[in-house]
């Protein structure tokens, strides 16, 4: 069965409509349990037990009376016996208002949880279905969403790598101030868990990073996302560390501050060294042309395909346009404008995006711009991001891949990037595993296929706040659920 028959056939049963499905049609739907089948002598006697219903609920209401009037724990037996017959004759009735007639196999169908769960997805893919059969639609979902199950179970053996290395250091190694928490750990793991290799060598790179690079700094955010960065990348660790370096002092030459200098060089890892010189050069023009941009606001301009004075005009667009609709909160309008005008989307669906990301996002980051342009910046719809995102949600919450509750949503959007189901992966959905990449020309300007640039912006626009926010927070407020 096409994929577009079996969303049509479920959505006209869900709206109550019959949908004319055929014998071969109905096999394939209700095997899976998407649909029940009910023959007409069961809904014959589910109309007649359903008749009693209203009387059956006036004396389960005067005996609860007389049982409450009464001492004793326990409410009678003839009482409770009621109150489950009344509540079977509920979900009879139920059943019955959501019955459809099928002609063709002359029964009713009724609609079910999963199947309401798989018009849902083929609701939201809708566009993506054509050509695909409603088998290879299901085995493509199950398989996008066992992955997410994986790179969280990787992330979980990462997370604990990461703290028995932690804990057993010599104290002298380790300044308590440097010293890492679970939930610095849990941000890292999730980032190095988006390479499918070896947890224990991931552990062992990002212990390298963090204690063997003189980072001259003691901001341990910084150290954190520079070392889980650094450690993501599918190449030699002193080739990483030594290019990480060289970088650094390129941007002292180019007046970047020493205090933005980790999280400059950390954006620009992943660009390959004959690119240097062409990415600097792009970031110094956007100076010339708005000397008060920030360096990471910079850095994710100059990766975009747009030359600098466009990129510059698109980011205006943004900014204007994320005005017009009241959104005004300083750097971090300004972080979203960039990453909307770094995007790939026309400049004049840019604010439409990031407006449809804001609605799904509010109340779940403070603030929310950053988190709504990295969904509204990406490859895929909207709705479609949305629903990623989601479906990662639920994978860290069913995982336990968490302490507080509002670690939750930052850890599913770092596991949705470059997500998707249907072949939609897009950019560093799975790093390279073990060999490195292959060098080749670089083009102007330098786009990587990894994911350095995105996870220093979630790092610094997302976590920090929420680092900040655990900090100076006693451990009971977390243990609120804060997101509905």
């Amino acid at each position: 069965m096409d994929s577009g028959r079996a969303r049509a056939i479920l959505q006209m049963i869900q709206d109550r409509q019959e949908a004319s499905v055929q014998p071969s049609e109905r096999g394939e739907l209700v095997s899976q349990g998407f649909l029940v089948s009910v023959d007409a002598s069961t809904r014959d006697g589910w109309t007649a037990s359903v008749a009693g219903l209203a009387a059956l609920r006036n004396r389960v209401r005067e005996m609860s009376r007389v049982a409450l009037a009464t001492p004793g724990p326990v409410a009678p037996p003839e009482l409770q016996q009621m109150v489950a017959s009344l509540e079977e004759l509920t979900r009879q009735k139920t059943n019955l208002e959501t019955l459809v007639w099928n002609a063709p196999t002359q029964e009713y169908f009724l609609p079910t949880l999963a199947g309401r769960n798989v018009l849902g997805d083929l609701t939201t893919w809708q566009r993506r279905l054509e050509g695909r059969t409603f088998p290879d639609f299901l085995r493509e979902m199950y398989d996008y969403r066992a992955a997410l199950f994986g790179t969280v179970s990787r992330a979980s053996a990462i997370q604990g790598g990461l703290l028995w290395d932690e804990e057993t250091r010599d104290a002298e190694e380790t300044p308590l101030e440097l010293s890492f928490t679970n939930v610095d750990f849990r941000f890292a793991a999730m980032i190095l868990a988006k390479r499918a290799i070896n947890p224990s060598l991931l552990v062992s790179a990002f212990q390298m990073f963090h204690h063997d690079t003189n980072w001259g700094s003691l901001n341990k955010v910084d150290r954190l996302i520079g070392s889980a960065i650094l450690a993501s990348l599918p190449w030699d660790p002193a080739y990483v560390r030594n290019a990480f370096e060289r970088l650094r002092v390129e941007l002292e030459y180019h007046g970047v501050q020493p205090e933005d200098r980790i999280l400059a060089a950390a954006s620009l890892a992943d660009v390959p060294q004959s690119a240097w010189a062409e990415a600097l050069k792009r970031i110094d023009d956007l100076h010339r042309g708005r000397p008060n941009l920030n360096f990471l606001l910079a850095s994710a301009l100059a990766r975009s395909p747009y030359e600098p004075a466009e990129a510059l005009a698109r980011f205006e667009d943004a900014l204007t346009g994320m005005a017009a609709r009241g959104y005004k909160d300083g750097i971090h309008i300004e972080a979203a404008a960039s990453l909307l005008a770094a995007g790939p989307m026309a400049r004049e669906t840019m604010v439409d995006r990031f407006s449809v990301a804001m609605s799904h996002l509010a109340g779940t980051f403070d603030p929310p711009f950053a988190p709504a342009a990295m969904i509204a910046a990406n490859p895929l719809e909207p709705l479609e991001a949305i629903d990623v995102f989601r479906d990662c949600i639920a994978v860290v919450t069913r995982s336990s891949f968490y302490d507080l509750t509002l670690e939750i949503e930052e850890l599913a959007l770092i596991l949705s990037y470059g997500v998707a189901p249907l072949g939609l992966g897009y950019l560093a959905a799975n790093l390279p595993a073990a060999p490195p990449v292959q060098r080749v020309p670089p083009t102007a300007p330098p786009i990587s296929p990894l994911a350095t640039s995105w996870y220093v912006w979630h790092g610094h626009y997302v976590y920090r706040p929420i680092g900040w926010y655990i900090a100076t927070h006693p451990v009971h407020v977390h243990t609120v659920a804060a997101f509905g």
